[in-house]
């Protein structure tokens, strides 16, 4: 069976919840959120590939998505940029004060997720 479009689907319902998270102005988990939203895009395209679907580091998922497919400059960029969200936005003990949430901002939220969207967009060109 293939879970191809469940993880499709998986980071297009992600992107929905970053969207209300965003809306409530919880930045940070906004960010980690669509974060998440790329990771399953890309998870998807490994499946398809029968490659392993293990972790969450964008890069690392990337570089085994490169060994069989070209990958953009703009999804590229879009991994390197969203990919730090997983940590950052979650991490508290690299901040001096407050909560993560004190850190991140609407526009950081919403590049967040463009950046989501654009490997969204590839994994869906990619799992046809």
């Amino acid at each position: 069976m293939s879970r191809t479009k469940d993880w499709l689907q998986y980071s297009e319902e992600l992107i929905k919840i970053a969207d209300l998270l965003m809306d409530k102005g919880r930045f940070s988990w906004s960010c980690f959120t669509s974060q998440q939203a790329a990771t399953a895009a890309l998870k998807a395209i490994l499946f398809k590939m029968g490659e392993s679907t293990y972790g969450d580091n964008l890069i690392a998922l990337l570089r085994t998505v490169k060994e069989s497919r070209a990958i953009p400059k703009d999804v590229k960029e879009a991994c390197h940029h969203v990919n730090d969200y997983f940590k950052t936005s979650r991490d508290l003990e690299n901040k001096p004060d407050g909560t993560p949430l004190s850190y991140f901002s609407l526009k950081e939220s919403q590049k967040a997720k463009i950046d989501a969207l654009t490997v969204i967009r590839f994994a869906y060109h990619e799992s046809q």
